[in-house]
């Protein structure tokens, strides 16, 4: 085990997920993967059955923060069957103010971990993330989730499956009225309308999605400006995902996910990249 990860076990064992009489008996910390915007997320290993899974624990003691936790475990269990979202394995409440969701367990590394270490994507490793992601989107909203979160934090990218996973449902809104007050935000990544305090949309989710893409493409977050070497294609289907009104945005009925297969298509020679 790295030092890391004898730091996370010593300091997770003497946090309140510690308390003995609870599902977390069955697993071991194996280390601390990262922290979010309330809680902080561990690998650990099931006991009896030897596989991983993520651990993510409210940081503070806040019974807010446990209806979050609790909230997020709701959607997600609501979201089983797609493969680029997370499983819900199961959830505990540990100690008064203090619960744990348990997740499948993702190997992998933030898109914005990634372009801190990498520097931008080549343009066709962006299309297909922008893909992947719009496909789990679709999944969400057809079950009627708004994720409300998009953005390069939320979007870990397992390369060895070629695949992402889209995470932290934390501020997810099931099923929204016009009486839904958004709650919390990135102001850099949010869209127009939630800064506005206005409830999220199914287009909300796709702002998110084109920020993803000016990301990973080593764009300019602030202006909203595509890098000049993107192709045009793709570029242009980033900056419709990006307008400021979202009855401007495009929206499923448009066959967005067959759209970008077809720019990668024609911008790259192929819809599929093997891993």
């Amino acid at each position: 085990m790295s030092r890391r990860g004898d730091t996370a076990a010593s300091s997770y064992a003497h946090s309140p997920v510690s308390a003995s009489g609870n599902g977390l008996d069955q697993y071991r910390i194996v280390r601390e993967i990262g922290e979010g915007g309330f809680g902080r997320v561990f690998q650990a290993e099931h006991k009896l059955l030897g596989e991983y899974a993520c651990l993510k624990q409210n940081r503070e003691r806040n019974p807010e923060h446990v209806e979050l936790l609790r909230r997020e475990a709701k959607v997600i269990w609501r979201l089983y069957e797609h493969h680029s979202i997370p499983s819900a394995k199961d959830f505990f409440i540990v100690e008064e103010d203090s619960a744990v969701l348990v997740t499948s367990y993702i190997d992998g590394e933030t898109l914005e971990g990634i372009v801190k270490r990498n520097g931008r994507l080549h343009p066709e490793d962006a299309s297909w993330m922008a893909e992947r992601l719009l496909g789990a989107l679709h999944y969400c909203h057809y079950n009627g989730v708004i994720h409300s979160d998009v953005k390069p934090q939320n979007l870990f990218v397992e390369e060895k499956k070629h695949d992402i996973k889209l995470i932290d449902f934390g501020l997810s809104v099931y099923r929204p009225t016009h009486a839904t007050t958004p709650t919390g935000n990135t102001p850099l990544y949010a869209a127009p309308e939630l800064t506005l305090g206005k409830p999220p949309l199914p287009q909300t989710d796709l702002y998110g999605a084109g920020i993803v893409l000016l990301y990973a493409l080593g764009g300019d977050v602030l202006s909203k400006s595509f890098p000049p070497d993107t192709p045009r294609e793709l570029a242009d289907f980033g900056k419709r995902l990006l307008r400021y009104d979202p009855q401007e945005r495009p929206c499923w009925d448009e066959n967005l996910i067959e759209t970008i297969s077809d720019i990668r298509l024609r911008s790259f020679g192929r819809r599929h990249t093997s891993g």
